[in-house]
């Protein structure tokens, strides 16, 4: 596969050092995503133009109120009033750079691929909200930080973006790749009372 159809994601060593113990009965399960191209969008939420053009290069409506998520095709995370991230399968990532860029030519925007920057972790099972409370200071109750809800802060010492995309619970985690193996192994350790696996997804 070429390297835009497969990207290696940076933890292959950091994967190779989990312990069987690891993969069983499982209360937390850590995913890898690494076939995701993060697009950051900028534009004038004021704009009715700019709304209407992004949205029919994106197929869904950007996300308006503040700290939610879309979830369609792509997953839109609300980082500001004038800022979103888009992420995307590879596959579909440079015709979607092309037809964002065609689309809201003339208007006052940004598109930009910070993919090379930031990965994205999937952390699902019973025990997700307990490890996250363990290290971030966010309100992670079902009452609190609800399905489409999303939040930048710090989760241990990385700075980070969650977001709630199911009910299993299941959340994205978009961290900068310097940090992604800290962030890993800090997962590790906290799900350690949960039973824990990681997986590409």
């Amino acid at each position: 596969m070429t390297e835009l159809a497969q990207r290696r994601h940076g933890l292959e060593s950091f994967l190779a050092t989990c312990q069987e113990s690891e993969v069983g009965a499982v209360g937390v399960e850590i995913g890898i995503q690494p076939d995701l191209n993060h697009i950051n969008l900028r534009g004038n939420v004021s704009d009715k133009k700019f709304i209407a053009a992004a949205k029919s290069a994106l197929g869904q409506d950007l996300p308006v109120e503040a700290n939610s998520i879309s979830v369609g095709e792509h997953q839109i995370f609300w980082l500001g009033p004038n800022e979103w991230l888009v992420i995307t399968p590879i596959a579909d990532s440079t015709d979607l750079l092309a037809q964002l860029r065609e689309s809201l030519s003339g208007l006052q925007n940004s598109v930009t691929d910070v993919s090379g920057g930031q990965i994205m972790m999937q952390l699902s099972g019973p025990g997700a909200r307990d490890v996250l409370t363990t290290g971030c200071t966010l309100d992670f109750h079902p009452g609190v930080f609800k399905l489409g809800s999303c939040a930048q802060s710090g989760l241990a010492k990385a700075n980070v973006l969650i977001g709630l995309t199911d009910n299993q619970p299941t959340f994205q985690i978009v961290v900068r790749r310097s940090f992604e193996e800290y962030l890993a192994l800090w997962l590790r350790h906290a799900s350690r009372e949960h039973r824990v696996r990681f997986n590409i997804v």
